[in-house]
């Protein structure tokens, strides 16, 4: 079980008598992939715990809201639920779908415009300081505290993990909820580690090790990484884990102190036994790596974990392991990231997107995602014993240890808004010079440290 803080769930309100108690069954055309498209009829079972939430779920009855996706384990469990929410609240709901890059470069630069439709959007919470300054989300701290709109008993969000909660409020304002709690783990082929005789890697070392003799053996790629979008992401826990730093608290750039350069040159090791063209490996890239069999290893989040137990598009169903991120001479301190939802500020229908909001990162809905397989930022589903019985145990223990260290931020960088992910853009590239063999490590962060010098400055 995952250490927390967490307090416990309060007295229960009076309940407030939906249309039909209990469980609701309905006939209702499937949600939208694409604006206007539409499944076929489909049976609908809403949850009977809606009934305990003393609000009106109907009271938007008949209007209808725009919600944008990014491509994702979390988006692909819970697109099939969207028609109970349809049931429950009478709402219509036109959802889209992007790839993962997309969301990153595209939807940013419509926000900017103030051409983005969409009235919800998942969206990652470092974006929280940017959106908030520009004020392109819109603050929720009033719809939590409305009786009208959410009954506090039953969403219960002190539920969240403390690291849940903290990004929330990341931003000048509260302005999205969390949607999964994830945590770069070791994910390995059993079957390849057997055949080789590789035992379960505890440090990078011995991860460099394995991934060298998998390569060598010819039959996989010995890890797959990302050395494109987002590689900063999975790199802050191998940071830490060399006992170094992005930036302390006092503003003091670290990222060329030997802790952080010890880390790229780990990183720049394992990059040799990558697939080819690793510095435009992304998140979709090294899903697809795993999931096709084409590389044994992956120390990133652990959100793949369904995709890669589902035979309808995975090639190494029941061939699978995990493992807790591996120790460095800093320790073992992976990195921690908790996807979330926002509300557009421009939205002219805030009650019915705040319903959507509650109602997917509500106790009902982020159960039924988790046993899916999407890791939950509530608390108390970890202690629920079906929730258990859906994963393997190694990967329960894997995410129970990597989780009691895991970090999200680096020191200040709540602060950072817009230049933080100035910083991130900046050092993208420059892991990407030093994987290519454009420059040294130290070399790559050393001029790194000079442009964040002047990003901060």
């Amino acid at each position: 079980m995952v250490k927390t803080n967490i307090l416990k769930k309060g007295c229960v309100m009076k309940r407030k008598q939906l249309i039909v108690a209990g469980v609701l069954l309905v006939l209702i055309a499937g949600l939208a992939f694409g604006r206007g498209e539409r499944d076929t009829a489909v049976e609908v079972d809403v949850p009977p715990e809606f009934a305990g939430a003393n609000i009106d779920w109907r009271q938007f009855e008949g209007e209808s809201i725009d919600v944008m996706f990014g491509r994702h384990p979390w988006e692909e469990t819970i697109t099939p639920l969207i028609p109970q929410f349809e049931a429950l609240t009478g709402i219509r709901v036109n959802l889209r779908r992007v790839p993962h890059d997309v969301m990153m470069v595209e939807v940013p630069a419509a926000m900017a415009a103030g051409t983005l439709t969409d009235d919800v959007m998942m969206a990652r919470y470092y974006d929280a300081g940017r959106h908030t300054l520009e004020g392109w989300t819109a603050e929720i701290s009033g719809f939590l505290n409305d009786p009208s709109l959410t009954d506090p008993n039953w969403y219960n969000f002190n539920d969240f993990f403390p690291g849940a909660r903290q990004i929330t409020d990341w931003g000048a304002y509260q302005d999205r909820l969390p949607i999964t709690a994830e945590a770069s783990v070791l994910i390995y082929r059993k079957d390849i580690y057997q055949e080789l005789g590789i035992q379960v890697p505890t440090t990078f070392d011995e991860l460099l090790d394995a991934a060298r003799r998998i390569s060598e053996s010819g039959k996989a790629f010995g890890i797959t990484a990302r050395g494109g979008p987002a590689n900063w992401m999975p790199f802050y826990g191998m940071v830490r884990s060399h006992g170094g730093e992005w930036v302390d608290e006092n503003d003091v750039i670290k990222i060329n102190t030997p802790g952080s350069v010890a880390a790229v040159e780990t990183l720049v090791e394992l990059a040799r036994y990558a697939p080819p063209g690793i510095t435009a490996y992304g998140w979709d890239q090294i899903n697809t790596a795993m999931m096709n069999g084409s590389a044994a290893q992956f120390i990133d989040a652990s959100v793949i974990y369904p995709r890669l137990q589902d035979p309808e598009r995975s090639t190494v169903v029941g061939k699978i392991g995990a493992a807790p991120y591996p120790i460095g001479p800093g320790g073992r301190v992976s990195n921690a990231h908790f996807w979330s939802i926002a509300m557009n500020a421009r939205t002219q229908k805030p009650g019915p997107s705040w319903l959507f909001m509650q109602w997917a990162t509500s106790p009902p809905v982020q159960k039924q995602v988790a046993i899916k397989g999407i890791l939950p930022p509530r608390a108390s589903i970890w202690d629920d014993p079906e929730f258990a019985a859906a994963y393997s145990p190694d990967f329960i223990d894997a995410m129970n240890v990597t989780m009691e260290t895991a970090v999200s931020l680096p020191p200040g960088g709540e602060r950072a808004g817009v230049e933080f992910i100035s910083l991130l853009d900046t050092l993208t590239r420059a892991l990407q010079e030093a994987i290519e063999g454009e420059k040294t490590p130290q070399q790559a962060m050393d001029d790194l440290a000079r442009v964040w010098a002047d990003i901060i400055r």
